[in-house]
């Protein structure tokens, strides 16, 4: 899933394009769907609590489903205003004309069928078609008015995954609705309504159309995008994700695993049974998504590594910080590593550089000109958030502690050698850390210096009582070692020699100490604590307080 070139990221479109017909398309349906949508909101408000208890609860989910779909697009977030055009095809165009179709195909299947047939699988047969064929409409509209935002696999899924929650939402709350319209003259609204959540939501708010039209969009944006992937190979792959997106729709529509809701007494399933159910009929196609959202991030890693290419400042990205860029648990590893080591005010920082260098890497994408000036601003702005890192100093390390040594003012075990730190030599020139040798501890005491004399021979009725000997006292202890430097978050390179056309021969560990012996432009020579020695970039390198 690798691109040939690098993407544009930095220029973004906009949905109002009057010269693309597919946006008065747009338009069209969206003044049709509204109106039929507007109506049957209307109707539905009559019951005003089970109404508006209905949309919070709803909300509530929706908006960091949302927000997680948008944070999953790691390198290059699309234009909130398109995102809210695929919400609102979701719900408002796909819904209004879904209604009108489900009934029609449903009244011809009726015809053609059994009636346990039409009542049992129904809507397994009619649904998913028609739903999943009107929200990939609106990821191909979409892609018909602003096609320069799709440049890359995860673009699909974003914008399907958005069509699917604007789906959910509104498709959720005409089932509150109509549980609560299903028992005439109920006092109490709210208790159809979170029944209903329970188990819509609850149950199975993993594996709705967010995870359907997620997977078709995907498919569609693997055919539009990868267009040096030959065209036999791109409508197979496109195909698959779409039947995958299908499939999981009428699984969970059909009638199967059911059994797994029956209960004794005629009593409602509990939300664990519905938990069980929904993660039975999903999951299998849910970590199918999960794979491909997998992918298609290391694809868009893979796309802002060949955006930065060339980079003439070292300290602009660094190798670690693009691996730290690549997921949102490896960011947040990063900044919760920099809060450990230096404080919240570092954590805060790191995730400034970050967004710093993602926005680096936008302007990046526009420019042909490595002194373009909006480009060389945003490296003065990424030094400077550096420099406030590098200026935060490391939190107090914690003290040992230790007993007292046996044979020095009572029993307790005698503290060994600290190891040094590890230096991780790179996979292709292994290298084993050197940790220093402890010395063999030496007896002291009364055993000690009846071990250092020579036994007389002597009959055992002859032996006197032995002498408390002195303690002798302890050796004197060699000077400790000074370290001036550490190694900054996320550990850094080392080379044999100020040359950087070599490869590195180790990286070292974050924190790790070291004595700087020798500078060479903007190259330090830096010795370790177990005599190990090497060449670094001293200008990444920390000055210890």
């Amino acid at each position: 899933m690798t691109a040939s070139v690098a993407p544009s990221w930095g220029r973004q479109a906009s949905i109002i394009q009057p010269r693309q017909p597919a946006f008065w398309l747009y338009c069209a349906l969206l003044a049709i769907g509204g109106y039929l949508f507007v109506q049957e909101q209307a109707l539905m408000s009559s019951l005003t609590t089970a109404y508006l208890l209905s949309w919070v609860l709803v909300l509530a989910y929706a908006v960091p489903v949302a927000l997680a779909i948008y944070w999953l697009d790691l390198f290059e977030r699309e234009p909130k205003l398109l995102l809210a055009a695929a919400v609102i095809w979701g719900g408002v165009i796909a819904t209004s004309l879904a209604a009108y179709a489900n009934e029609a195909w449903l009244s011809i299947l009726g015809k053609l069928a059994s009636p346990d047939v039409s009542s049992q699988w129904g809507a397994a047969i009619v649904g998913p078609g028609v739903e999943e064929t009107l929200k990939l409409m609106g990821v191909v509209t979409l892609f018909l008015i602003a096609s320069s935002e799709f440049d890359g696999v995860m673009d699909g899924f974003v914008y399907g995954a958005m069509v699917g929650l604007g789906f959910t939402v509104v498709e959720d709350v005409s089932y509150f609705i109509n549980a609560v319209a299903a028992v005439p003259g109920l006092v109490d609204q709210s208790g159809p309504v979170l029944d209903t959540f329970l188990i819509r939501v609850v149950g199975g708010g993993l594996y709705g159309h967010v995870l359907f039209t997620g997977l078709t969009g995907t498919g569609f944006a693997y055919l539009v995008t990868r267009r040096a992937t030959p065209i036999q190979k791109r409508l197979m792959g496109a195909g698959l994700c779409v039947v995958a997106g299908v499939s999981a729709h009428v699984v969970w529509n059909s009638p199967w695993m059911e059994s797994v809701l029956e209960t004794t007494g005629g009593a409602n399933p509990s939300v664990a049974q519905w938990v069980e159910y929904g993660t039975l009929k999903g999951l299998p196609f849910l970590i199918l998504l999960g794979i491909l959202v997998v992918l298609a991030t290391r694809s868009e890693e893979a796309n802002f590594r060949r955006v930065v290419a060339g980079e003439p400042d070292p300290t602009v990205v660094t190798e670690d910080e693009v691996r730290a860029l690549r997921s949102l648990w490896s960011r947040r590893t990063a900044r919760t590593a920099a809060g450990r080591l230096r404080g919240p005010a570092a954590r805060r920082l790191t995730g400034r550089l970050q967004a710093a260098q993602i926005e680096y890497g936008m302007i990046r994408s526009t420019t042909d000109s490595l002194a373009d000036p909006v480009l060389e601003a945003q490296r003065v702005r990424i030094r400077t958030i550096r420099a406030e890192l590098v200026a935060v100093p490391y939190l107090p390390a914690p003290a040992q502690v230790s007993g007292p040594v046996a044979g020095y003012g009572g029993p307790g075990p005698t503290p060994g050698p600290v190891p040094a730190p590890a230096y991780v030599a790179p996979a292709e020139t292994p290298a084993e850390a050197v940790v220093p040798a402890a010395e063999p501890e030496a007896a002291t005491g009364p055993d000690a210096v009846a071990a250092a004399e020579p036994k007389a021979a002597v009959e055992p009725e002859a032996v006197a009582p032995p002498e408390v000997a002195p303690v002798p006292a302890p050796a004197v202890l060699p000077p400790a070692w000074t370290p001036t430097h550490v190694v900054p978050a996320g550990g850094m390179p080392a080379w044999d020699s100020p040359d950087p056309s070599r490869p590195a021969v180790a990286r070292l560990s974050e924190r790790v100490e070291l004595v700087v012996v020798a500078r060479a432009g903007a190259w330090a020579q830096v010795r370790g604590v177990n005599g190990w020695t090497g060449w670094v970039d001293g200008r990444l390198i920390v000055e210890r307080s």
